[in-house]
């Protein structure tokens, strides 16, 4: 009895320090919860302010929050993440505001893509049109931040600082070497000599056709980039890319004197810099939060009218997928029928964001959007990367349109089937027993590769596949099915060059595209509305996705590895059937 009642105090001791502890946790959560509700709401303004813009790390399509993330971080004064969305809408709110005076920027930590850079800095451009002064600040500038920092009045560095203009890389990551040291390679299936997404998983170094592609579209860009840099700073644009490309102006001193910045201060000497521009007190001017001030910002009057802004990011998946990762052809289609089938919607645009993914997935997308077209007009307007699955939903809309230094293409197909015949045979010892009746019944399994005869069956699917897609661009973008084969392959494009093959229509943003629609359904005055709906704290909380989001970033902590490389690895599970897809891993700096 009295080891019993030793053994139930204990448990009963246990349970309530367990209770305790998620009360704890509760409070915490509670606690949080109601900071961020209290911060939830967009903020005005009652008197001269100066807005302070941070743009750090990458930047989502629109701002969404991770309740897990921020409540762990709920200690710190880091301001919330903000998307690309309510950054373009605060600018423009800001340019009407008489209390704004101007804006303080740091943004030489950004780590975004180059679409988005592009799209803040015309934002940036567009409102110094009020005459209102934009002065950049920062320790360190990255290749995009310094290129959007370039769009502004002043650029001041910290003397101590660096920046990096240096010219123009893409890295990839091959996992062949991984593979075969687990025993494990693949077979591969594709159409295009420069379909090269399959290359990490077959090579360990790139094809000259996938080299010559990358620097062929990195220059590309980067002209387009030293360019507007060159205008901006009233230097030659042959003066700033020797610059570059001999990395001259890497030391702040040597970027000042070679005319790519204004001036070496430390940050408070920055920041009364900012004041005097705005013609106001450093001490007693009023320095506000941009986070704040543009959350939920809205630039449109009320209207019965609508235009429908539909999200489409991340890799290309069937089913139901968490709209700001990935994007679901399940739900992305019920998303479009609701818009489809709202009377007061006048209009779609389709904002994708993608390096594609599953092919039948994004033919069930594209089908959906003809069909759609023929209800109300559907506008598309490509971000960073539109490519591949990506290009293929966008090609069917009535209009394309993309910022010069999206990328964009790569019409190819491909299919990967890993052979662990090495892995479970040699090393694990399985053996796999299989009673079949038909030649093809066994189909893939883990222990052998795939017969003569089943690797036809599965190259000519792939090969029809292909076909498919050149059949879909051409009568998407009303060209001939040669021409579009002779520009296909797999080949990857910045919009620059893609606009003179007729690939896309125009250049601009999302506004372009929303402008375009309102003038094709014949309305001037309406409002934006953004789909699919974002959920609740609630919702996101009890969200597995939101877990993953968390999970990730405890893993990369954890092991030391960049995120990206995690998220990366944990994509290989969705890699079933014919894709459509850009290269993995492919990073611009």
């Amino acid at each position: 009895m009295k080891t019993f009642l030793k053994y139930f105090i204990t448990l009963l001791g246990g349970f309530a320090l367990g209770i305790l502890s998620i009360a704890l946790v509760f409070g915490v959560l509670i606690s949080g919860f109601s900071s961020k509700i209290g911060d939830s709401a967009t903020e005005e303004l009652t008197e001269a302010s100066i807005l302070t813009m941070t743009l750090e790390g990458d930047i989502a399509e629109r701002s969404t929050s991770n309740p897990i993330s921020e409540l762990l971080s709920a200690s710190g004064n880091a301001e919330s993440p903000i998307g690309l969305n309510d950054i373009i809408n605060g600018l423009r709110k800001a340019e009407k505001d008489v209390n704004v005076k101007g804006i303080y920027l740091d943004c030489g930590s950004y780590a975004g893509g180059m679409a988005t850079a592009e799209e803040i800095r015309n934002a940036i451009l567009q409102f110094r049109k009020t005459g209102k002064p934009v002065t950049a600040y920062s320790g360190l500038y990255s290749e995009l931040g310094y290129y959007i920092a370039s769009a502004c009045d002043k650029v001041i560095c910290n003397p101590r600082g660096m920046l990096e203009i240096d010219g123009i890389s893409s890295k990839f990551v091959m996992y062949k070497g991984l593979f075969d040291k687990l025993g494990v390679d693949f077979q591969v299936f594709r159409v295009g000599r420069f379909k090269s997404a399959v290359e990490p998983f077959t090579q360990t170094t790139m094809s000259e056709e996938n080299r010559q592609q990358v620097t062929q579209y990195i220059k590309s860009l980067y002209e387009y980039q030293m360019g507007n840099i060159a205008m901006s700073r009233k230097l030659s644009k042959d003066t700033v890319w020797n610059i570059a490309m001999q990395g001259k102006a890497q030391r702040p001193a040597d970027a000042k004197a070679l005319g790519l910045i204004d001036a070496l201060n430390y940050e408070s000497d920055a920041r009364n810099e900012a004041a005097r521009a705005c013609k106001l007190d450093s001490e007693k001017a009023k320095w506000f939060a941009f986070a704040k001030y543009a959350k939920d910002a809205d630039p449109y009057p009320y209207s019965e009218n609508k235009i429908a802004v539909i999200y489409a990011v991340g890799d290309i998946l069937p089913g139901k997928q968490n709209p700001d990762e990935q994007i679901g052809s399940t739900s992305f289609i019920k998303t479009l029928h609701k818009a489809q089938n709202d009377p007061t919607i006048k209009a779609i645009v389709i904002r994708i964001n993608s390096p594609g993914g599953s092919a039948y997935a994004s033919d069930e997308m594209a089908h959906e959007i003809i069909a759609c077209k023929k209800v109300k007009p559907v506008m598309i307007s490509f971000g960073d990367v539109s490519a591949s699955g990506g290009y293929y939903m966008g090609c069917v809309g009535d209009s394309i349109f993309a910022l010069p230094n999206t990328i964009t293409g790569s019409i190819g197909v491909f299919a990967l089937l890993p052979n662990t015949q090495q892995l479970f045979g040699e090393k694990l010892g399985l053996n796999y027993e299989t009673v079949e009746l038909g030649e093809l019944s066994a189909g893939w399994r883990p222990d052998r590769p795939l017969g003569e005869k089943e690797r036809a069956v599965m190259q000519t699917m792939i090969n029809e596949i292909y076909n498919d897609f050149l059949n879909t661009v051409a009568e998407g973008r009303n060209m001939s099915k040669s021409n579009v084969a002779a520009l296909a392959e797999g080949r990857v494009y910045s919009a620059i060059d893609a606009k003179e093959l007729h690939l896309i229509d125009d250049f601009g943003g999302i506004n372009r595209a929303i402008l375009a629609a309102a003038r094709k359904s014949k309305i001037t005055e309406y409002r934006v509305v953004s789909y699919p709906e974002q959920e609740d704290w609630l919702s996101q909380l009890l969200n597995k996705e939101e877990m993953a989001k968390t999970q990730w970033a405890m893993a990369a902590k954890a092991s030391g590895l960049p995120i990206e490389t995690i998220k990366e690895a944990e994509k290989i599970q969705h890699l079933v059937g014919p894709q459509y897809l850009l290269p993995w891993s492919v990073k611009m700096h």
